[in-house]
Formats: structure tokens, sequence, C-alpha cells
């Protein structure tokens, strides 16, 4: 398992980072009325870049268990509906 430090978003969830991130850093500010410093926008980019790092590498488990499950069981057992 990677390590916070060197971890990359993977492609996938590309999108929801990048909603994320707009919303925590601009959209969050303007609904409740506050005016971020530069410390406070490092801070709170670097808070949500950590919850979702946090979020995303139970995902990518379970995208990994997924893969070996239908590679161990084949093409079979994802027709017979298993996710």
């Amino acid at each position: 398992m990677e390590t916070y430090v060197n971890w990359t978003i993977p492609y996938r969830y590309i999108k929801r980072y990048l909603i994320l991130m707009l919303g925590v850093l601009l959209v969050l500010p303007v609904l409740t009325g506050l005016r971020y410093t530069l410390a406070g926008y490092i801070v709170n980019y670097f808070f949500a870049d950590l919850l979702f790092y946090r979020w995303c590498i139970p995902k990518i488990e379970d995208d990994r268990t997924k893969e070996r499950k239908e590679k161990f069981l084949g093409k079979r057992y994802k027709e017979d509906g298993h996710n």
C-alpha cells in the first residue's frame, strides 16, 4: 500500500478529486462567508487531500480485489451477476 507522501490520484478518481477541491476551496468559503488567507487555503487543501486519500484507499483495494476475483473465477463469475 502506498503512503500519503508518495501517493498519486488514480485516473478514475480525478473527476471526484477536482470536484472535492473546488468545493472545499471555492464553494465552501462562499456559502459560509469565510475568507481564507494563504495559510488557510494551504491547510484546507491538505486536509481535503488527506480526506480524499483516506476515502480512496479502500476503494482501490476493493477494485483490486474485484479484479483478482474476476481473473481467478473467470468470465463466468462476472456473467452470473456477482459484483
